[in-house]
């Protein structure tokens, strides 16, 4: 009997599915269920998404010897790819088994790990025996998702069979979410149909137009937006990062950018978005239905309440905007006091002229000090004239000097491709992350400017590596211009909100977002791994002792936050968010690490570091 062409795929497919090698369980809470699944079970799966079910493995895989313990044959061209690839973000984005920041491809818990060397990701003897590669926290399974139909069948069949499910669009997550060991993940990162401008944008059940709209699948990333927006001379609000999906996790998180100080955060410009919800219905969620599903999805965290289909975000005029971009070698510590000691006291001022953008403070003379901020609310004369004080402090620090320019900018897709994407953010390395929101108050008194500076020095000097810990990568660009410390004037201190979201409501309070971190070397020990986060957390301790009752970042904070209701949605929102994922979702079908509704024990987790 001859098989039939679609035969001969399932039968390679089903190939490919039992071929896969599992480590033996890491701890009770790595999720056994899906080692009883049977292959006629995977078979069923793979036929109701299409043949887009795929076996998920470490990107670096083929570079390795052994995996999981068995010897394989390394594939010389595969991993010459890999190896090309390793520290750009698109070449990362566009594999399922990449992740941004290394660590959270790895089971920290156990520091095990298929990294390349970040520092020499071309030398073939790291890969030889006896280095492992581990499938860590890379999921087992993922679906290449193409439609709703197949998230639907990959929910009904996590519960169904308990099998953690995991979301992963780019891979580009500070805190693993989009990371499981023994899961099944949705990629969504292929979900890309072409984007979509809509004037006068009717939100589907309303009655009245909200606005000019541009309307994007969930894989899309701001590469693409900006680009779509530059053509159709349009500003959308967004991040720094080109590879981030706006209509993932950005958007759950509250997200932020340059431009957020004058035109608000994501939260405030998404006009409607279409998602899945745990029990499988396709619902549309804006201001005229499914509201309070609508509330929950622009900052209610992670993909608790639904996976993001498509996302409508607002259309604004293109901008004409003031652009200051600093660039400086400090000489000495005495210059980055005084570099910060300025940046306090016109902090507030700054923030009510509209200035927005990244600001790195450094710490060390062999890092670069320096920032981007850009405004559209100033001429290009008012704007030399606001930060005269600047500007006239870094021309006298000389020959030090790399940049202190203002220029205009005729729409902030120019902006962003000559000043910020060429600082974008090292990749293919780990980092521990911590960050605070800075209450504008606190920059409005000498006292509030004096504390806030010694915390920002004491904090940024406490996540730079000594000599003495070489196992810590300290690299400076492993955040967006300019970490391991970063002030990110992209709070919406100059906007006031239309409509009411689930971010913690002192995000309208803040001038400032500031995050920092700590760098993780590929070959981290388990203890180095705990060592980082331990810093990590107890820098951001510092910036928290400083601004008590104020709020932080859930995309881009501590894993370990103390109090985390309270720092990301407060207790009002985190109120309305707990009984909606109650309903929507009883047993955590959907979940992830300090989410709302979250439980600890779940399998989830199970790769997750912990503190000393």
């Amino acid at each position: 009997m001859v098989a039939s062409s679609s035969n001969l795929v399932l039968l390679t497919t089903l190939a490919a599915l039992s071929s896969i090698a599992f480590a033996t369980p890491l701890d009770p809470r790595t999720g056994a269920p899906i080692l009883s699944i049977t292959q006629s079970q995977w078979a069923a799966l793979n036929k109701s998404v299409g043949g887009r079910l795929a076996v998920g493995y470490p990107w670096a895989k083929p570079c390795y010897s052994y995996y999981n313990g068995n010897p394989i044959t390394p594939d010389v061209n595969a991993c010459s790819a890999v190896q090309s690839g390793y520290t750009d973000e698109q070449s990362i984005a566009n594999n399922f088994g990449g992740y941004i920041n290394t660590n959270w491809a790895t089971c920290q818990a156990h520091a095990q790990t298929c990294s390349l060397d970040f520092t020499l990701p071309q030398n073939p003897s790291y890969y030889a025996p006896p280095a492992n590669c581990y499938q860590g926290s890379v999921p087992s399974y993922y679906i290449n998702v193409s439609k709703p139909s197949d998230i639907q069948a990959a929910l009904k069949f996590s519960n169904a069979t308990s099998v953690p499910l995991v979301i992963k669009n780019s891979g580009h997550d500070y805190k693993g979410r989009s990371a499981a060991p023994n899961s099944l993940a949705l990629w969504m990162h292929n979900v890309q149909p072409a984007i979509k401008l809509k004037k006068g944008f009717t939100p589907d059940g309303c009655s009245a137009p909200a606005g000019d709209a541009v309307t994007f699948g969930a894989g899309q990333g701001f590469a693409g937006v900006y680009e779509f927006a530059e053509a159709n001379n349009i500003t959308v609000v967004g991040g720094s990062s080109r590879t981030v999906g706006p209509a993932g996790g950005w958007i759950s998180g509250g997200g932020h950018g340059a431009l957020s100080n004058t035109l608000g955060l994501g939260v405030d410009n998404v006009l409607q978005i279409r998602t899945v919800l745990p029990n499988g219905t396709f619902v549309t969620a804006n201001r005229c239905q499914n509201q309070e599903l609508f509330f929950a999805l622009r900052g209610g965290g992670g993909s608790t309440f639904g996976v993001n289909w498509e996302m409508s975000t607002r259309a604004h005029p293109q901008l004409t905007l003031q652009v200051l971009y600093i660039r400086f070698a400090a000489a000495n510590t005495s210059t980055i006091t005084q570099f910060i000691r300025l940046l306090t006291q016109n902090g507030d001022r700054w923030a009510s002229e509209g200035w927005g953008g990244y600001i790195s403070p450094g710490a060390l003379t062999s890092q670069i000090s320096g920032l981007i901020l850009m405004t559209p609310s100033l001429s290009y004369a008012d704007a030399v004239t606001s930060m005269a004080p600047l500007t006239s402090f870094v021309a006298s620090l000389g020959n030090v000097v790399l940049d202190n320019e203002i220029a205009t900018s005729d729409s902030f897709y120019q902006a962003y491709q000559k000043y910020i994407s060429p600082n974008q953010e090292k990749v293919g390395l780990g980092i521990a992350l911590g960050s605070r929101l800075i209450p504008r108050s606190l920059l409005q008194t000498q006292q509030g400017q004096s504390a806030l500076a010694d915390a920002i020095e004491k904090a940024n000097e406490m996540v730079i590596p000594s000599s003495s810990t070489s196992n810590l990568l300290a690299d400076p660009k492993s955040l967006t211009y300019g970490a391991p410390f970063q002030i990110l004037v992209t709070a919406p201190s100059s906007y006031t909100p239309l409509n009411d979201s689930a971010v913690t409501p002192t995000w309208y309070t803040s001038a400032w977002h500031i995050a920092l971190g700590t760098g993780l070397s590929n070959s981290a020990s388990a203890s180095d791994i705990q060592a980082a986060f331990q810093t990590a957390h107890d820098a951001a301790q510092i910036l928290r002792d400083v601004t008590p009752g104020s709020g932080a970042y859930i995309n881009e904070a501590d894993v370990f936050e103390p109090e985390p209701e309270e720092t990301y949605w407060g207790s009002e929102n985190y109120g309305r968010l707990l009984s909606l994922k109650k309903s929507l979702d009883p047993g955590n079908l959907l979940s992830c690490w300090g989410c709302v509704g979250w439980d600890r024990g779940d399998a989830r987790f199970g790769c997750y570091p912990s503190l000393g």
